[in-house]
């Protein structure tokens, strides 16, 4: 078995805990990003050979378990929560051993999750498992956006940005927006506003297979987009970015119960 493993390298317990994950693993092949090898004094892995794990052991919160998306798109991953109040990382740190031993022995269950991605003039951005996120170019400053999904025009609106998330990345950014909570399995997509001036703007709910088109409108302005919290481009006035559901979905090994986590987390 190839088993990549990242991990929050700047928290000790992380660390203390992929030491444990390499003693089990003694046998099979670990893959090491270069952080984490540096901190351990082993040898490196490089970026590519991540897409030929066979899984990914992501130890931190959801930005780690996002990092082991990035490195290896569609390899089931499984998350050991060590901080924050993620949802992407399941098991705890008293699971550990239970549920590495089980991965081992093939009996944990794979599922997958939808993914969305973005394109601007024909160029595909990165895949996104949380959300993409349209923003002014200069943190604090308003942008003028049109809104629409497929073809029909749901908000104007002037604001911090707007937020295009899956049901995974309902529970982020979207959430911190004011926007709901979806059972991760929904087939749904959201459109979050960010602090729109007009008061009557609400999140929407969209279906999965909705194309959803974000216009910047302000003359002379550019935006940023973001993708899981990474910028991926920008767009100037006249510019369209259309987001619709991936083909590639994210694969994650089940470990512990959703609504069980919700409560607990929030």
């Amino acid at each position: 078995m190839r088993v990549g493993i990242v991990a929050k390298t700047e928290f000790p317990p992380a660390l203390q805990a992929v030491r444990k994950i390499l003693r089990m693993l003694a046998g099979e092949e670990a893959l090491l990003d270069s952080r984490l090898a540096e901190k351990l004094g082993k040898r490196a892995s490089s970026p590519d050979s991540f897409k030929n794990s066979d899984v990914i052991v992501a130890v931190g919160g959801d930005g780690t378990v996002l990092l082991a998306q990035r490195l290896a798109s569609g390899v089931p991953v499984l998350g050991v929560h060590m901080a924050g109040r993620g949802f992407l990382a399941d098991v705890e740190p008293k699971d550990l051993v239970r549920a590495i031993k089980a991965m081992k022995s093939g009996q944990l269950q794979v599922v997958e999750r939808e993914r969305l991605v973005a394109t601007i003039k024909k160029r595909t951005l990165p895949h996104a498992l949380n959300d993409v996120v349209v923003c002014h170019v200069d943190t604090g400053r308003t942008v003028d956006l049109r809104v629409s999904v497929d073809g029909g025009v749901v908000m104007e609106m002037k604001g911090d940005g707007v937020i295009v998330s899956t049901p995974t990345g309902s529970t982020a950014y979207a959430r911190a927006a004011g926007g709901p909570v979806l059972d991760p399995f929904s087939e749904a997509i959201l459109v979050v506003p960010v602090c729109p001036t007009q008061t009557r703007l609400h999140p929407l709910s969209v279906s999965a297979d909705s194309k959803i088109a974000v216009e910047v409108t302000s003359p002379g302005r550019v935006a940023r987009v973001n993708v899981d919290g990474n910028q991926a481009a920008t767009i100037s006035a006249g510019e369209k970015l259309v987001v619709r559901r991936s083909d590639v979905p994210a694969r994650f090994f089940v470990w512990g119960e959703f609504y069980t986590k919700l409560r607990e987390r929030l």
